[in-house]
């Protein structure tokens, strides 16, 4: 029996001047240990592209080629820790900008409760009528006048305030409630709430009663004198 190996044709040699591919890979070979990003030589060689519209493109250096390799294979070089073995550090990230954050977070406050209190305190609304700031600005003003002099405009703000200069209508009910529901039903008005016209009216018959009463208290009052001025 001859050897099966025998029977198969031999592979020629490769020829002069061939290479190795750059990453050979089976998708069908299991045992195939490709990284799924690729191999670092299947990359394209940063920095040969043009930054500018005139600009000559330029080698890219040998750290520009180690770093944009390590950022496609997305790994981080994490130092061993010297005090739990086998575990990495943990590498802090550090804030640059420190300085400039906490001088604009200060400068911010500072602007803010600066415009805050000069319209709460100082800035006269509303042309001095009647509003929501009107008790911090008086506050000032008393302030002010234990310690300096108010001028005429001032002294009139404090002691002589003005009105809201908001007039409140008066609105008829017809306009905004329904007219069945404003009024009872003259049929169900035991099952209904009384209605005002209702209210009214027994306040009324409840004060003819007690005049009523009264004045038959004064008649009998008065009986009684005329009695005893007889005698």
């Amino acid at each position: 029996m001859t050897n099966h190996t025998d029977s198969e044709p031999q592979r020629r040699p490769n020829p002069k001047g061939w290479t190795q591919p750059k990453a050979p890979y089976n998708p069908y070979d299991p045992t195939d240990v490709r990284p799924p990003e690729g191999y670092p030589s299947e990359f394209s060689i940063p920095g040969n592209a043009p930054s500018g519209f005139s600009s000559i493109p330029k080698e890219a250096t040998q750290y520009k080629k180690v770093n944009q390799t390590m950022k496609k294979l997305n790994y981080t070089p994490r130092p061993l820790s010297e005090v739990y073995p086998g575990q990495y550090k943990v590498l802090r990230k550090i804030d640059t900008y420190n300085r400039l954050n906490i001088g604009s977070k200060w400068f911010g406050t500072f602007l803010t409760s600066t415009l805050v209190i000069y319209g709460l305190f100082f800035y006269r609304w509303n042309d001095g009528y009647e509003n929501v700031t009107s008790d911090f600005y008086r506050a000032r003003l008393r302030l002010k006048e234990t310690m300096l002099r108010l001028t005429d405009e001032e002294y009139n703000d404090l002691y002589y305030p003005k009105g809201s200069n908001i007039v409140v209508k008066k609105v008829r009910d017809t306009d905004y409630i329904p007219e069945d529901i404003r009024r009872t039903k003259e049929g169900s008005m035991a099952l209904n709430r009384p209605a005002e016209r209702h209210v009214l009216e027994a306040q009324r018959i409840q004060q003819q009663r007690e005049e009523a009463k009264l004045r038959e208290d004064s008649a009998v009052v008065e009986k009684k004198k005329s009695k005893w001025w007889i005698f």
